[in-house]
């Protein structure tokens, strides 16, 4: 009996020794907390694309992101950077407990689609879930952005990245720039991975969990943007304005950043 409980001791012993990543894997629910597709040549690419975009983002001026694009709901003010913008992405329940990245990459697409006018029928989520490459432990971020990507020119123009947040110099503006330009602009609906307890309306649940963003209000006080939640569960699936948060104080922001520390899973595909 002795001996059992000193073999327990050590193993928890163990576990809290591993790197913060490993520890993370360990007692996690939900999806991966790695990507062990990130081979050191594979994850600069991923980097450059994303330098790369976060460029673009850097050198375009407000006054040229003020006007909203064909099929964006927008109201913008001189006090606001983005202003209130919605892209309209259809909400579909994840069909396995497992499917949130499949669910969340056609809830994006359906934007894709409506916004080509493109004949093409829209994905069902087990053709998105096998080109993603998930299994019945869920999706990687990189799988997401393949996917999505292999639509491109079927659905117009379908351009994502793969992105981490913890790499950046300012991960809420990283955050809050990323996706309020990409819906001011209409390139994308971004799909973010998340930590759930860190978002309100999941009252401390925690899981690792995908949904796509499909509009920001930075007119209100505090910020919100607009998940599109594909949860299994219908406590917890729907379309919600949740507040942005930031690093060290709750909403999406904070759900996504912690997603990212956890592990070398991307927090982001945008």
């Amino acid at each position: 009996m002795h001996t059992k409980i000193g073999m327990a001791l050590l193993a928890g012993l163990a576990v809290a020794l591993l790197a913060p990543g490993v520890a993370a894997a360990a007692t996690q629910r939900g999806e991966p907390v790695n990507d062990p597709t990130l081979t050191p040549a594979v994850a600069q690419a991923w980097k450059e694309a994303t330098r790369k975009k976060d460029a673009e983002i850097a050198s375009a001026s407000a006054a040229a992101r003020v006007a909203a694009p064909a099929g964006a709901v927008s109201l913008v003010t001189a006090s606001a950077i983005y202003g209130l913008h919605t892209l309209n992405a259809t909400n579909y329940k994840q069909e396995t407990t497992y499917y949130c990245g499949p669910a969340s990459a056609r809830q994006s697409l359906s934007w894709h689609k409506a916004r080509s006018g493109s004949s093409a029928s829209l994905p069902s989520q087990r053709t998105l879930a096998g080109r993603i490459g998930t299994t019945t432990s869920g999706s990687l971020t990189t799988g997401i952005v393949r996917a999505m990507n292999s639509y491109n020119g079927v659905f117009g123009r379908v351009n994502y990245v793969a992105s981490n947040l913890t790499d950046t110099g300012s991960p809420k503006s990283a955050f809050y720039n990323r996706i309020g330009w990409m819906l001011q602009d209409a390139r994308t609906v971004p799909v973010i991975l998340t930590q759930t307890r860190r978002i309100r309306r999941y009252e401390g649940h925690p899981s690792r969990h995908y949904m796509s963003v499909s509009g920001i209000n930075d007119l209100s006080t505090p910020i919100k943007m607009r998940s599109v939640d594909p949860n299994y569960n219908p406590k917890y699936r729907g379309v919600f304005w949740d507040e942005m948060g930031s690093t060290t104080s709750d909403g999406l922001c904070r759900a996504c950043y912690q997603a990212d520390v956890d592990g070398s899973n991307m927090a982001m595909c945008w």
